[in-house]
Formats: structure tokens, C-alpha cells, sequence
């Protein structure tokens, strides 16, 4: 067994490591440090030795050369089953180094996104700490490298499971963590020295899939290093591809709220929308903008699931129901179907992916996600006609939904919910007439209620389609080249119009 002896601590993010630092100590573990980390180990009445002793060389240059000496990687490079490594360890008076525990320079949070000048950011590239790193980690059998924090905790129970002894495969887990650790470092310097827009995604499999869009198909969730998923699955089961993108539409949708609201998604387009005074009001007003195609949808709401709504969504056959919590009571109920998947997310740890990336020909294509939060303030009322409180609220509530759908996306609308959806049609006035007589076909009033549109009306057309069902008014970008023409029809048919600037096509 190799017994562990000493380590090496030098890190720039302190957190954790006076705890570990204390753990490795009380196993009786020598530990060197520097500088600052050596400051708040001797703070907290942890014994420590200066690198300084081992080398007989004091820190020089403001710290920018103090582990970069024979005496400091002899002992991490050593084998300790060569006899000559051993003897020239002893000629120059050094010793062993069994743990180096090491977090780089913050070369990313403090030079690029600071955008400091070349002459401040190279003071974050970091040297010895890398070096030391890779030395370890090529020696690991003989030597731990310990290149992030999350990692503390892991080896203490490697080491109190094992009478302080890590395996190989452990060694070789912590050694393959280092190599990315730098590999990713130096790409994130090379591409800031040079002006290089290359774009390096990590990613590490959280979990398989059920399937894909098909169940031919495989396919696999991917999380960025050091992040956990932001849900949690209380019961269900397995998710699949398409689960994912539903699940993440529905909640985002009632997040865009702060009142109670209920949403369905089917096949990534809202097929049920409306607010309430209570969880089961909402969710039986979203299901009567569309009472067939909700069945097999996913349900989400921006407000504890009760054992009142419950017992309704109990009666049909759904995917997954999404909410930040869900009562005893609810979970009991819902649960009695073995395959019905509760997913509880909070609003407050849901942190935007802004990057979407999609394959294309042998390539790729990348964009910042749709995930503006417009200001209403910032919206023109272009007609004669101005909206009531009531009638903007609707505009809103239109607005946010249609970002949503997939292009060409229509949808109508009232203060309390959703009313009809065109989605995913080559034309316009093909989504308007779809909206329309889904809304009919379930006997939803659009009389005083309004339109939102994706993406600027070319012609008047879809207006005028919409004006002989009762269509008080009308929310868009504009930017079409028949603006004026179009705001003059809204004029003529005593409509009102709202123009937002902004376009959200969503294919």
C-alpha cells in the first residue's frame, strides 16, 4: 500500500480547503503550501511548512516563480520504485510529494470577462499551478492530483472507505481530470491572445435516454462540467428526447408569469394556457383551448401542485407534470400511475442555457436562444385606437405565448388565457385560419380578443381575417415595407395596434 505522507496545497479559490486541509492534517499528513493559502491555513491553527524550506528559495518576481524548482517536482515526479529517483531525491535533499492539490488563476472571470488589456490579463495565466498539475497526474500512480474543489470530499471517502489507500482506478479518475482541466485552460488563453472565435463546448454524459425523437434512435443528455441538472424527478419514468425540449417549453412559459398559471405543451407548441385563482381553475381553463390535444401532453404550472388539481389531472393521460412543488397529498395521488412523471423545478435555480446549437451538413450552426424579457414600456401603440388595461394585458399575455410556437406562429387571446394557435405553417394566413377554427371548434369566443404575430404582417390580409371574427386588436414587430398600409386598415377597422420591435421566429 502506498502510504500518503505529504501533500502540496497551493490553490486560488480558498473554498473548502481549510476543512480539507484539517482532514489531512488529522491523518497525520504533512502539508506545504505558500503564500496565501499558507496564510489562512496557519489562521486556522492548521500546522503548515513553507515551500520555501524545501527549495532554501524564497518567493521571487511578486510571487510569479516559487514552485518552479527541481527540489518541488523531483518529489511529484519521482517513482518510487526507481532506486535512482529515490537517490537523487536524496542527494538534493527532498522528499516526496504524495498529494498536490491545486485550482488555477482565474484566467476566464477576471481577464476575458473583464476584457482587461493583454498587459493585466497575463498576470491570470497561470504556470507552476499547471505544471504541478500535469507532473502530478502523470505520476499518479504515485502521486494524487487534486485540481478542483468538488473533489475534497471525494477523496476523503476514497481514503476513510480504503485505511487511506486510493486505487488506481481512483488515480487514474483524478488524473484524467487534471488533463481536461488544462487542455480547456490553455485553449481559453490561446483563443484570447489570438483573437480566435474556435469555440470549445466540455460536456460530460449525465445519463442514456430512453430514445430519441424515435425510439430508433439513440440518444444522450450532456451537462457542462461542474453543473447538476436543474430538476428533479420525483417519480416516472425515464425520460425522452423530446420530454426534454416540452418539459423545458411548459416551464418556461409559466415562469414568464408571477400570476397562478397553468400550461400544456404537445410536440413543443402551447396547446393550453390560462391563469386562475387556484391551480385546478387554471389548468381546466388551459384544457379548454384545446380539450383532444392536450391528451398525452406535459402540464406545467408556476405554483404548488394540490391534491384539488390533482385528482383532475388524474383523470387523463399525461406525460409529465412540471412545478416548483408539489403537496404530500398531490404526490400520493399522482403517483398511483407508475409511468407519469413529476418534475419539480424552481424558478429561482433555473439558469438559462443562452447558447442553442444545432448540426448542419457536416457542420454546425450556433445562436444566442430567444430568451429576451422585453420591456412593455418599450412597445409603440401605433393606432388611433389605444388598448384598454384589460386588452393590454391580453396583448402581453399573447405576446410572451407566441414566442413559443413555431413559425409561422398565430395566436389569439384574451386577459385569462389562450384561445387559439396556428403553428408551424407555410403561410400566414394558413396559422391565422387554424387559430381561428380551433377556437371555434371549442367554442371559444374571440370576439374582443387580440392577435399576436411572430413576425410583421406582409399584407393586411390575416388582419382583415381576423377583424370579421371580433379581433379588437393586434400585436407584432412591424418592420414590413407596408407598415403604414397595414396600420391604416387597423385605423379603418377600428382595431388597435402595438408594434414591438422585435421578431420571434422559432423553427
Amino acid at each position: 500500500m502506498k502510504k500518503i505522507n505529504t501533500a502540496l496545497i497551493s490553490v486560488w479559490d480558498k473554498t473548502g480547503v481549510v476543512d480539507f486541509a484539517k482532514f489531512l492534517s488529522d491523518q497525520d499528513i504533512k502539508i506545504f503550501s505558500t503564500g496565501g493559502t499558507k496564510k489562512i491555513l496557519e489562521k486556522n491553527n492548521i500546522e503548515v511548512v513553507s515551500i520555501s524550506e524545501i527549495t532554501d528559495q524564497k518567493e521571487v518576481m511578486n510571487g510569479r516563480v516559487k514552485t518552479l524548482h527541481p527540489k518541488i517536482f523531483g518529489g511529484i515526479l519521482a517513482d518510487r520504485n526507481n532506486d535512482s529517483h529515490i537517490k537523487d531525491l536524496e542527494e538534493m535533499n527532498s522528499l516526496c510529494i504524495d498529494i498536490v492539490v491545486v485550482n488555477l488563476y482565474p484566467f476566464k472571470s477576471e481577464a476575458v470577462n473583464k476584457d482587461l488589456k493583454i498587459s493585466d490579463a497575463i498576470e491570470y495565466i497561470d504556470i507552476g499551478g499547471p505544471s504541478m498539475l500535469r507532473a502530478a497526474a502523470k505520476n499518479h500512480e504515485n502521486v494524487i492530483p487534486l485540481c478542483c474543489k468538488e473533489d475534497y470530499d471525494k477523496f476523503k471517502n476514497y481514503y476513510l472507505n480504503n485505511n487511506g489507500e486510493i486505487s488506481q482506478k481512483e488515480r487514474m479518475y483524478f488524473a484524467s481530470k487534471v488533463f481536461k482541466l488544462t487542455n480547456n485552460y490553455d485553449e481559453l488563453i490561446y483563443n484570447y491572445l489570438s483573437g480566435n472565435e474556435s469555440l470549445n463546448i466540455n460536456l460530460n454524459k449525465n445519463e442514456n435516454l430512453r430514445y430519441g425523437e424515435n425510439p430508433h434512435q439513440k440518444s444522450t443528455f450532456y451537462l457542462p462540467n461542474k453543473e447538476s441538472k436543474q430538476w428533479n424527478q420525483i417519480s416516472g419514468k425515464k425520460l425522452s428526447y423530446n420530454n426534454y425540449f416540452d418539459i423545458e417549453a411548459a416551464i418556461s412559459i409559466v415562469y414568464e408569469f408571477s400570476d397562478l398559471s397553468c400550461s400544456i405543451i404537445k410536440h413543443s407548441n402551447p396547446c393550453g394556457f390560462a391563469f386562475g385563482n387556484t391551480p385546478k381553475e387554471a389548468y381546466l381553463r388551459a384544457v379548454t383551448v384545446d380539450p383532444i390535444s392536450y391528451f398525452g401532453g406535459i402540464v406545467a404550472f408556476n405554483h404548488c401542485v394540490d391534491s384539488n388539481v390533482s385528482l383532475e389531472l388524474d383523470k387523463s393521460f399525461l406525460e409529465c407534470i412540471v412545478a416548483p412543488e408539489f403537496t404530500d397529498n398531490a404526490i400520493k395521488i399522482l403517483t398511483k400511475k407508475k409511468n407519469l412523471r413529476l418534475i419539480t423545478i424552481d424558478k429561482d435555480k433555473i439558469i438559462g442555457n443562452r447558447l442553442s446549437v444545432k448540426s448542419v451538413f457536416n457542420g454546425y450552426l450556433f445562436q444566442d436562444k430567444d430568451t429576451i424579457c422585453e420591456d412593455e414600456s418599450g412597445f409603440s401603440v401605433v393606432s388611433k385606437i389605444k388598448p384598454k388595461k384589460s386588452e393590454l394585458k391580453a396583448l402581453i399575455l399573447g405576446w410572451k405565448l407566441v414566442k413559443y410556437v413555431k413559425s409561422n406562429a398565430i395566436v389569439f387571446s384574451n386577459h385569462n388565457q389562450l384561445l387559439g394557435v396556428g403553428a408551424g405553417q407555410m403561410s400566414r394566413i394558413d396559422s391565422t385560419e387554424i387559430a381561428i377554427n380551433k377556437a371555434k371548434k371549442y367554442g371559444l369566443k374571440l370576439n374582443g380578443s387580440i392577435m399576436a404575430s411572430d413576425a410583421f404582417f406582409p399584407f393586411p390580409d390575416c388582419i382583415q381575417i381576423a377583424s370579421k371574427q371580433g379581433v379588437r386588436g393586434v400585436i407584432h414587430p412591424g418592420g414590413s415595407i407596408k407598415d403604414k398600409e397595414i396600420i391604416k386598415e387597423i385605423d379603418e377597422l377600428k382595431m388597435f395596434m402595438v408594434i414591438t420591435n422585435k421578431r420571434h421566429f422559432f423553427h
